[in-house]
């Protein structure tokens, strides 16, 4: 019955976020030397768990193997962590094209063009990363906070 309805039912807009993480020696105020992920908006934003996300981690040994990279291509729960400093929505994509999202999201057409670096995401990551800190003083239910793209609507 839960496939039948779903076929019936219409293919929403996901939204594409650009999230931040904290590292070891970085945190808010010091955005371009965060982790980012590209995280998918498949659900309720007020349940924020087993949502698609994309990265890529380096991992730096102390050995021959050096500093390595891998992809990261699953699900995670912003409920989870409070390592997430929120982020920017940046464009959309249909549930039904969420297969596809290992391609190229600009030459699809889902993310906005104006985003030529780092520096046009930076005001709106800093709006994100004091927002989710905010939110995280306020109490234990608190989730990531994610701000429109400055200039950009969805």
């Amino acid at each position: 019955m839960k496939s039948v309805l779903r076929a019936f039912r219409a293919d929403k807009d996901c939204k594409i976020a650009i999230l931040q993480y904290q590292r070891a020696e970085f945190g808010v105020g010091t955005e371009e030397h965060l982790h980012w992920s590209i995280l998918l908006e498949t659900e309720a934003l007020e349940r924020r768990t087993d949502l698609r996300c994309f990265q890529a981690v380096d991992r730096t040994y102390g050995d021959e193997r050096g500093k390595q990279w891998e992809l990261f291509d699953g699900k995670v729960s912003l409920v989870r962590t409070r390592k997430c400093l929120g982020g920017v929505y940046i464009g959309t994509v249909k549930e039904s094209q969420i297969a596809s999202m290992r391609e190229l999201f600009a030459e699809k057409g889902w993310v906005c063009a104006s985003i030529p670096d780092q520096a046009t995401l930076l005001p709106s990551l800093r709006l994100a990363s004091v927002a989710t800190m905010a939110a995280y003083a306020q109490g234990t239910g608190a989730v990531p906070v994610v701000v429109e793209l400055s200039g950009w609507r969805t």
